[in-house]
């Protein structure tokens, strides 16, 4: 009976900090339409996971209303962080209709502001210099791993990020440098520069990132000459992995597909002599 005194207390608890900060937190939210950003934010999302192509384009295009005034909000929820307390409580309720509370996970807001990002793109450079600074010195390699999707969503309008993203690419947690390869692709900063650490990359023993390597080199296209010989040494081992190799993602063809893909949109005629179809 004591524990679930305790237990209630501490839900309790939890539930009027979560209260108050959400309070707080709406209070500096813009509004669009009488509904605040968070609710198109997560409109948007939920259209986005449920294919309901009318709903997103409704939340698109009021997030691209309300603009800059969405980036502080973004910028709280890329950094947002589950406590102990709230972790342990997470697992308590969770599966139970009877508790009238919820928590949210901190996981899935960063999730949903690097979904806002996306939508702003360019208008969300003025966060460039803070994204860095977040991706360099968060202890939280899922924080890491958003900011440095955040910084890809905004786009060539990021290159400001390229030192903290060189930084960030020799990071021992494979979510955050596979996320950094990816965000690279799409900023595509000086190529001399980059292309050596995206051809190290098809090397690295996490399969994610190799194929985040490859997708970034493959866009910067022409530009990537230099990574033709480590393409196709990469198509070649990999045509020679187990279909289920234990130590790789099960993946029959798609690697190699996006190998293929990035070796013709690179340099066609050294892809046409290596028999690349």
């Amino acid at each position: 009976m004591r524990k679930r005194v305790h237990l209630a207390l501490a839900v309790l608890l939890v539930m009027l900090a979560g209260v108050i900060a959400w309070q707080v937190l709406r209070e500096r939210e813009p509004v669009y339409q009488r509904k605040r950003f968070s609710f198109w934010l997560e409109s948007f999302c939920a259209a986005t996971t449920l294919d309901n192509q009318v709903e997103r384009h409704v939340a698109e295009q009021a997030i691209r209303h309300i603009g800059t005034n969405a980036l502080p909000v973004l910028i709280e929820r890329l950094q947002a962080g589950d406590s102990g307390l709230k972790g342990l409580l997470m697992g308590c309720v969770n599966g139970h209709n009877s508790v009238p509370w919820h928590p949210y996970p901190a996981g899935l807001r960063r999730q949903h502001a690097v979904s806002g990002y996306e939508v702003l793109g360019p208008l969300a450079s003025t966060q460039v210099l803070d994204l860095s600074r977040i991706l360099t010195n968060s202890p939280s390699p899922g924080v890491r791993r958003v900011a440095a999707e955040a910084l890809g969503a905004i786009g060539p309008e990021a290159r400001l990020a390229a030192p903290a993203l060189f930084r960030a690419a020799q990071h021992t947690n494979g979510i955050v440098y596979g996320a950094v390869f990816w965000a690279l692709g799409q900023i595509r900063p000086d190529p001399e520069i980059t292309i050596p650490v995206l051809v190290a990359g098809l090397d690295d023993p996490y399969p994610g990132a190799q194929w985040q390597a490859a997708i970034a080199l493959e866009r910067y296209g022409p530009e990537a000459r230099a990574a033709v010989p480590a393409l196709l040494r990469t198509l070649e081992a990999d045509k020679a992995r187990p279909l289920w190799d234990a130590a790789a993602l099960p993946r029959p063809n798609r690697f190699s597909d996006t190998l293929r893909s990035a070796l013709k949109a690179i340099d066609p005629e050294a892809a046409a002599k290596a028999g690349v179809q």
